[in-house]
């Protein structure tokens, strides 16, 4: 692809995040509008119950009106459903060429997003951000976390879902028609969304690739740690099953 000709759409699903949203939406607009590119930026609130939505109405009217930059386009669930589920229908509404998405805190500076679009350029069609490789630059990973991430990771490689090192960094790219073919397949809508996603691009013959990225730790997380690796770990399961005739 003609870099000058590409567009670009850059998810962000949130959920209560009044308190961090406007950073990252004024640093992902200020450095996006200066690319050659174009782009837009898409919010997905998963039903937030706090200002986050109208925080996002805000930067959007100071983007437009005090920068020149053109407003995002704000997406509400009407109740909390999921990030996958977020994602899912970012990347089924996204017009862009290519299709990336980013967590809230941006604990992956937007900057990194060069890297994914550089992969995709070489002919990939899905491109990991990853935590865990050689040239991977991570910040204030606590250990427990750390851990816990590499044990998923093993048990997801052991049922045959992935081979990649670090399938939860939520710092990702899609081509247009690989995002909208997995979205639609999508079956799970917690966070391990990603792994299927990742589980279902290689079955369907997808090049997929994994890129070292900048990450740093941002408090804030809703995951728990207990709960949520339980639901990861049965969502793992029906992933195998659901998908064990694609």
């Amino acid at each position: 692809m003609d870099t000058n000709s590409l567009h670009i759409t850059l998810v962000i699903p949130v959920f209560n995040e009044q308190e961090r949203i406007a950073k990252t939406l004024y640093s992902v607009k200020d450095y996006l509008s200066q690319q050659s590119y174009s782009s837009d930026v898409m919010i997905i609130d998963d039903g937030s119950n706090d200002l986050t939505s109208e925080v996002v109405r805000v930067v959007d009217i100071y983007s437009e009106e005090v920068k020149e930059q053109n407003s995002g386009v704000l997406v509400e669930n009407v109740k909390n459903v999921g990030k996958g589920y977020s994602i899912a229908k970012g990347l089924l509404m996204a017009k862009g060429d290519i299709i990336a998405f980013t967590d809230a805190d941006c604990s992956t500076p937007i900057e990194e997003i060069e890297r994914l679009i550089s992969k995709i350029n070489e002919g990939y069609d899905v491109v990991i951000g990853s935590r865990n490789l050689k040239a991977s630059n991570v910040i204030d990973r606590p250990a427990l976390r750390a851990v816990l991430s590499k044990g998923f990771n093993v048990v997801a490689g052991a049922l045959g879902l992935m081979n990649v090192s670090d399938s939860q960094c939520g710092f990702k790219a899609y081509r247009r028609e690989v995002a909208r073919d997995v979205a639609q397949r999508q079956k799970t809508y917690g966070y391990c969304f990603d792994v299927e996603h990742i589980h279902m691009a290689k079955k369907l013959g997808y090049k997929v690739a994994e890129v070292p990225v900048s990450w740093k730790h941002d408090d804030g997380s809703t995951l728990s740690l207990l709960n949520d690796s339980l639901i990861m770990f049965l969502d793992l399961l029906k992933i195998r099953w659901v998908h064990r005739k694609l």
